[in-house]
C-alpha cells in the first residue's frame, strides 16, 4: 500500500486496475469514481466508499454479496455481465463500454472500466457522466 499523499489514478489510466491496487483503501475510497472488485465467482471483495456515494446504492453491506445477482442484478445482463464473460474466456480483459441505469438515477449515463484483478477477479471502475 502506498501513501494517501500519493497522486490518484486518472479514470484513464491504462494500468488503472495495476494503480489501483498500489493505494491503500482510504485512497481508492477518494477516486472520483466508483470501484468494486469481484473474485472469479462474482464475489464482492472490495467495494469503494465512492462508489456508493456516486451510485447512491446506500450503506447496505455489499462484501461476500454476489454481485450480478444479489447486489446489481439490473447489471445481469449480456450488455454488462455477458461483455465481462465474453472477455474473461478470451483472455482480454481490459473492456471500456457504456451503461445506461444507476441505483440513484435510473436515467443516468455510466462509463465502466473492467480490469483483470492482480489475485483473479476484476476490478470495475464506473464513471458517471453527469
Amino acid at each position: 500500500m502506498t501513501s494517501d499523499s500519493e497522486a490518484l489514478p486518472d479514470y484513464d489510466d491504462p494500468a488503472l486496475a495495476k494503480r489501483v491496487e498500489a493505494l491503500s483503501s482510504e485512497a481508492v475510497d477518494r477516486l472520483p469514481f466508483g470501484a468494486i472488485r469481484l473474485d472469479d465467482e462474482g464475489i464482492v471483495q472490495y467495494y469503494s466508499a465512492a462508489e456508493r456515494r456516486l451510485s447512491g446504492s446506500g450503506e447496505l453491506e455489499r462484501l461476500g454479496g454476489k454481485f450480478f445477482t444479489e447486489i446489481a442484478p439490473c447489471m445481469d445482463n449480456d450488455a454488462y455481465r455477458g461483455r465481462i464473460e465474453a472477455a474473461r474466456k478470451s483472455g482480454k480483459l481490459n473492456l471500456e463500454f457504456t451503461h445506461i441505469g444507476d441505483f440513484e438515477d435510473r436515467d443516468r449515463e455510466l462509463t465502466v472500466r473492467v480490469q483483470s484483478a492482480a489475485s483473479g477477479g476484476v476490478w470495475i471502475f464506473m464513471r458517471r457522466e453527469r
